[in-house]
């Protein structure tokens, strides 16, 4: 290798260029599925139900309060909580914000109900507690994404969509949707729901106005008139909720349980079973691993089939020399694993330096992006090392075929070549 300094130097530059893409695309693939798998832990751990008409993290229909209350009473059902669920700030269609899993939110809670998620009993706090029902209408736990791009620290108000705020904890980060979100009681995130949307606005306003016509001053109006300002009186805020969580009781079979409120309930809600949004998420995560490390295994096979011109340009070359070896005494096995392990050390030493230079990109990435919370790479010891072994096995592997031609040279053939 040292004679051919130009050769290996080359060579090595091939390997260190694929281990260098498999440590970044690796390193944001952990992160993706760090996150994905915090999310389907949670989602599993409940059953999902939304508005009728409505599609997955996408708003636009409301859950009658009515209607949740009657799912708590689907047999096997334990408890039922009623959620709101809006973005942390009103959409810029001129400054569109691009956010790397969850955008921030803001997840209204319902403190009145005894649901407790499967998987997500609590979350680790970083400072402070997580939001209670004694903590009153005006406090927040907000999540360390948020916390950090927002500069709070417990005890600090701030405003939110134009209310003010007391942040009575921050969340531990979880790689997941937690860090981006901000939990608050579920009163005041209807009114921002309401506020934020203009039907909601106009139907809460038309029941604000019917709510002040006497029954005497009522009966006097127009039929038609008096049928208008019935179906405004019959708005109800509680029945703004974007969607509830169910928990089953023990002993239960789930996925029976969703069936059964979906059967009851089909023409009302969409029901979302826990096996059901597992396999959905499944899927997008292999879709998301095979994109994100396709493009870096193609590196390793392109510094792959380098090695192996490499060891075949080099056994040409030490033709003589294998003669030599083999003529005083050298055995096949012996020349196999000179060369194969030549292999090996051109890998390795590829692999450090790709693996270093990878560590050290998705450090200054991530570092850029921290203060805004918005790292998009994780990185693992066990990940880097895997890396790192995987460089040398490479080398091995693409070395056996070049070193099993060089010991099967016959010596007199060798020897003519010098």
């Amino acid at each position: 290798m040292w004679r051919r300094k130009l050769r290996s130097l080359l060579t090595i530059f091939g390997i260190a260029v694929g281990i260098f893409a498999f440590t970044v695309m690796g390193s944001m693939a952990l992160r993706l599925n760090k996150m994905i798998a915090g999310g389907k832990s949670y989602i599993t751990g409940q059953i999902t139900i939304m508005p009728k008409g409505s599609s997955f993290g996408a708003g636009g229909s409301v859950l009658p309060i009515d209607t949740i209350n009657n799912i708590a009473k689907v047999d096997g059902v334990e408890a039922v909580s009623a959620g709101v669920e809006l973005m942390l700030e009103e959409p810029d269609p001129n400054n569109p914000q691009m956010s790397f899993g969850p955008p921030p939110s803001i997840e209204g809670m319902d403190f009145t109900s005894t649901f407790e998620n499967r998987n997500w009993k609590t979350l680790a706090m970083k400072e402070g507690h997580f939001l209670t029902k004694e903590d009153g209408e005006d406090a927040v736990a907000v999540g360390i994404t948020v916390a950090t791009d927002k500069n709070l620290k417990v005890g600090d108000t701030t405003k939110i969509r134009g209310k003010e705020f007391r942040v009575v904890g921050i969340i531990d980060q979880t790689l997941t949707g937690p860090d981006s979100y901000v939990f608050m009681p579920i009163a005041p995130a209807r009114e921002m729901l309401i506020a934020s949307n203009p039907f909601l606005k106009s139907l809460k306003e038309q029941a604000d106005q019917a709510a002040t016509i006497s029954a005497a001053a009522l009966a006097k109006l127009p039929a038609a008139t008096r049928d208008q300002i019935l179906n405004a009186k019959a708005f109800k805020v509680e029945d703004v909720n974007t969607g509830a969580s169910v928990s089953w009781k023990d002993g239960a079979d789930s996925e029976k349980v969703a069936a059964a409120i979906e059967e009851q309930f089909k023409d009302e809600a969409q029901v979302l079973s826990p096996k059901k949004m597992g396999e959905l998420i499944d899927k997008g995560t292999a879709v998301i691993n095979a994109v994100v490390l396709g493009s870096a295994v193609l590196a390793l096979i392109v510094g792959g089939f380098s090695i192996i011109n490499t060891m075949v340009m080099a056994i040409s070359e030490r033709t003589k020399e294998i003669g030599i070896k083999k003529a005083i005494g050298a055995s096949r096995r012996s020349i196999a694993w000179d060369y194969t392990l030549e292999a090996g050390v051109i890998g390795i030493v590829g692999g450090l330096i790709g693996m270093g230079l990878g560590v050290l990109v998705v450090w200054l990435l991530n570092a850029k992006t921290s203060s805004s919370g918005a790292e998009i790479f994780l990185l693992d010891v066990k990940y880097l090392a895997g890396v790192v072994l995987f460089s040398f096995v490479l080398g091995m592997i693409a070395g056996v075929i070049p070193a099993i031609r060089a010991s099967r040279l016959k010596v007199v053939q060798a020897i003519r070549e010098l």
